[in-house]
């Protein structure tokens, strides 16, 4: 049986977005207990990345902040790794509207895949911890599609474009869409 973590990667200034968008309300729910329910059903655990959460374990950057949702996925290999996990499952907290049935469809798989439109939604098994802190050792691409293309990880093709909150105005046709 696959022990996978999930894992929200929160560490973002936001600076588009004007304040903390984690905290930003969609439905009556910040955006970060959207990402947590999502991967509640498909995941053994869920810890946040690159902030502090109280209720949630909290994994800090690795090497250091400052490296984008790659250096998050670092910190949450490295913490699932020495933890006895598989894989991590990660997801920004950022998009609260996911296709029905995709988390379950990378949760699913045994290699590293991510979704073709939004590579920070991925599996990444821990045994590439390594591999991810000596490529930001080596001062590699900080896109998470390259580092992703370097290991051959599948790009998971045939999923809708998923929604994504970068600006204020991102959230509002979300709130729109959802009558609120």
């Amino acid at each position: 049986m696959t022990r996978l973590l999930g894992v929200i990667l929160a560490g973002g200034q936001a600076r588009r977005f004007g304040g903390d968008k984690a905290l930003a309300t969609l439905s009556g729910m910040a955006l970060l207990d959207h990402a947590a329910q999502a991967l509640r059903s498909v995941t053994d655990d869920i810890a946040i990345v690159g902030r502090d959460s109280p209720g949630h374990v909290s994994i800090a950057d690795w090497p250091a902040a400052g490296l984008g949702p790659l250096g998050g996925l670092c910190g949450a290999l490295l913490h699932a790794r020495d933890r006895h996990f598989d894989a991590v499952l990660s997801l920004p907290c950022d998009t609260p509207s996911l296709p029905a049935g995709l988390l379950a469809d990378l949760a699913g798989r045994s290699v590293a895949s991510f979704v073709a439109g939004t590579p920070v939604i991925g599996l990444w098994p821990c045994a590439l911890a390594e591999a991810l802190s000596d490529y930001l050792d080596r001062g590699g691409n900080l896109a998470v599609r390259a580092w992703a293309e370097e290991i051959g990880a599948e790009a998971l093709d045939g999923w809708p474009p998923i929604p994504n909150v970068n600006r204020p105005d991102d959230l509002a046709l979300l709130r729109g869409m959802s009558g609120q």
